[in-house]
């Protein structure tokens, strides 16, 4: 790896600057690639010849621009270069759709589709009697965009809804698209929680992060008319590629009044002295 610090010696700005820029041409060269770990500081700060804090101020300043990310206790990555996507809860839709009205694309880089009977904590999902075996589509698959993985999702649909020859040869990675597409009846509305959950093994092998790696968990309940949930779904997202974002209005009831007691006294207008 060629790290020459030539332009460090000729530079005349401050010195944590000059290394801030030589890691920033590094990053954009491609010596450093997108979600590579850096060095430890002090092998790093030595192949520089620099001292640690001023490596740690230069480190600082490519963390701010959102060109590194910095994980205690693990090490200092590459920040990725895959686009953020940003999203509302009030609309489903699949992330095919999302990513697609950025001009890009997804890929499926890995799935595996099976059919089998249901978990007991997939029938409880699926609002399914516990004594009743049901068997089920299971379909689990590493999504990418540009070629880096931003997510890992896994649908359990019953067979009543979708069988795995439904999902054709050219499956792009929504089921959700099919279910809207073929299914009777026809979805109508999604339950969804949202919670911060560490990567367990087989989910940070597939995303590439460290194992216990805080990532964006989504678990879907996806219903039809009639109450019946066509889909239990969990999804795995990658924080910094994703920011989801909910509108949520204040009540009001039929008359157009605030539909809730104010829990404090109202507030009190603070008088302003000339």
């Amino acid at each position: 790896m060629d790290l020459s610090t030539e332009p460090l010696l000729t530079d005349k700005r401050p010195l944590h600057i000059r290394v801030q820029e030589h890691l920033r041409t590094l990053i954009a060269e491609g010596i450093y690639r997108s979600g590579q770990q850096l060095p430890p500081e002090t092998k790093l700060a030595a192949e520089l010849g620099v001292s640690r804090p001023t490596l740690r101020e230069a480190l600082r300043g490519l963390e701010q621009a959102g060109l590194i990310i910095r994980k205690h206790g693990v090490g200092t990555f590459v920040a990725s270069r895959a686009p953020t996507l940003e999203s509302g809860l009030e609309v489903l839709e699949s992330l095919e759709c999302q990513v697609c009205r950025l001009g890009l694309h997804t890929e499926v880089v890995w799935h595996n589709i099976v059919e089998r009977s249901a978990t007991s904590e997939e029938m409880t999902m699926l609002l399914l009697p516990q004594g009743k075996p049901m068997d089920v589509l299971s379909v689990d698959r590493e999504i990418a965009i540009e070629g880096e993985s931003i997510a890992y999702l896994r649908d359990v649909v019953p067979q009543t809804y979708l069988r795995q020859e439904d999902l054709g040869e050219q499956f792009t990675g929504s089921v959700l698209d099919i279910l809207i597409q073929q299914a009777t009846p026809l979805p109508v509305i999604c339950r969804t929680a949202i919670v911060a959950e560490g990567a367990r093994a087989q989910v940070a092998s597939r995303l590439r992060v460290p194992r216990g790696t805080a990532l964006l968990k989504l678990i879907g309940q996806l219903f039809s008319p009639e109450e019946e949930v066509l889909d239990y779904s969990i999804s795995y997202f990658i924080p910094g590629h994703f920011k989801f974002h909910v509108m949520r209005r204040v009540g009001r009831d039929d008359s157009g009044h605030l539909s809730y007691q104010r829990p404090c006294p109202p507030f009190k207008t603070r008088e302003r002295s000339d």
